[in-house]
């Protein structure tokens, strides 16, 4: 892949993690006035330390200032230490999330009456380095929304980023994290055939929407009987599951080299982020396909 259809792939990614937020915050009837002002306090500290060296870019703003705030915003965002091509990727990635939030997303609710609630909103990001390997690193995002009465809002998002060859920095998809754990060569996934890894053919030859689908019914399995320990929710059935679990997204890669799959805050009974995880190796999900 070229630079520049690498930066476009990267500006396309760095949206959709943009998104983390609004949907988190937006709703209907919000108006939009000129952004206003946020008192801003910044601090590094060194989050991991691997493969890469992970800072913890924390900080905290006010909306529309700190004496008379609407919105109040505390995060902590990821940041590669380096100067490497693959560094600059990652960080611009989770910059500008950040920037669509700090200083997009926030002045906007904050300027609407629409969107003040009880007038103190608190918004919470932070996150967690789970794997910082030589092959691939994966970021948990959290992020927590109080809005007056309101029980919380929590959302959890995760992005495994490869870290080698043509396409490091790039964020992987389920079967490209599959294929990297399972031996492949990060620069030729792209042309990978069966021959390349004779022991995973439904790796090679699947995509990530397949290995979807065979996971779903097995993950169901866990959720019914989560749900008769009354850990998940008593109303979801089976649509709500397959709606908020989406396998090809809930997922991050552990420091030993399983793919773990999260079902999504939305589906607890009780508002946590302490939520049910479960580990596949490849060869596990090989079996599936």
């Amino acid at each position: 892949m070229d630079k520049k259809k690498k930066l476009y792939c990267l500006a396309a990614g760095a949206l959709a993690l943009a998104a983390l937020a609004f949907a988190l915050l937006y709703r209907p009837g919000g108006g939009g006035e000129e952004a206003a002002s946020a008192s801003r306090r910044t601090q590094e500290t060194v989050a991991d330390q691997g493969y890469f060296t992970v800072k913890r870019l924390a900080g905290e703003a006010y909306y529309p200032d700190e004496k008379n705030w609407t919105y109040h915003f505390t995060y902590a965002y990821p940041a590669v230490e380096g100067d490497t091509y693959t560094a600059a990727l990652i960080n611009d990635t989770y910059q500008m999330a950040l920037g669509e939030t700090k200083d997009i997303a926030l002045p906007m609710f904050a300027a609407s009456p629409d969107m003040q609630f009880d007038g103190h909103n608190e918004v919470e990001h932070d996150f967690s380095v789970l794997c910082n390997t030589e092959r691939l690193l994966s970021i948990l995002q959290r992020q927590r929304q109080t809005r007056g009465e309101r029980p919380p809002s929590l959302q959890l998002e995760a992005q495994t980023f490869n870290v080698s060859g043509d396409t490091a920095g790039d964020v992987m998809t389920l079967r490209g994290a599959a294929l990297i754990l399972a031996g492949a060569d990060p620069e030729k996934l792209e042309g990978i055939t069966a021959a390349d890894l004779p022991d995973f053919p439904g790796l090679v030859n699947g995509s990530s929407d397949e290995m979807e689908e065979a996971l779903l019914p097995v993950l169901y399995a866990e959720f019914e009987k989560l749900q008769s320990a009354g850990a998940v929710r008593a109303d979801a059935d089976r649509d709500d599951y397959e709606i908020d679990f989406i396998p090809s997204r809930d997922f991050y890669v552990s420091a030993e080299g399983k793919i773990v799959f999260f079902f999504p805050p939305s589906l607890l009974a009780e508002p946590s982020f302490d939520v049910p995880e479960f580990s596949f190796t490849p060869a596990e999900i090989e079996a599936l396909l």
